[in-house]
């Protein structure tokens, strides 16, 4: 099961970068720039610009939700459909609790632009269904 959710949040993870990055290039909305923003985090902060390498700091975030979230659902017992719901609804909830983070940053979009908020929504939302698809209830 773990390696399910390890590949899963990679996946997802990878997925929603790209997501991000385009509606990024096509809107010049900075929300691929928050997506990998660390420049709130005093040992990582000197990493800012270093897109690589912040790509894998994302994806390394994404493997632990992923395999934490994995685990979660494992000791509740839901239904594989309670567990997809709960899985897309953590997504968001994590969409939400992390887009203050841009007003620690010059490089991301204010705190007031709802499109940003909105596209920056929308990309949690595409991991959370890509991740739930990775959930398999073991019998």
């Amino acid at each position: 099961m773990k390696w399910r959710a390890f590949i899963g949040g990679i996946i997802s993870g990878i997925i929603m970068s790209v997501f991000l990055k385009v509606i990024e290039e096509l809107t010049h909305l900075r929300v691929y720039t928050l997506l990998l923003n660390v420049d709130y985090i005093p040992l990582l902060k000197r990493v800012t610009s270093n897109e690589p390498l912040e790509l894998i700091l994302h994806l390394i975030v994404a493997v632990i939700v992923s395999v934490g979230w994995f685990v979660v659902l494992q000791k509740i017992n839901l239904t594989k459909q309670k567990s997809r719901i709960s899985t897309i609804m953590m997504a968001m909830c994590i969409g939400l609790l992390l887009y203050p983070s841009t007003i620690m940053s010059e490089r991301t979009p204010s705190l007031s632009s709802f499109p940003s908020l909105g596209f920056w929504l929308l990309g949690h939302l595409v991991f959370g269904i890509l991740l739930s698809l990775f959930y398999k209830r073991d019998k």
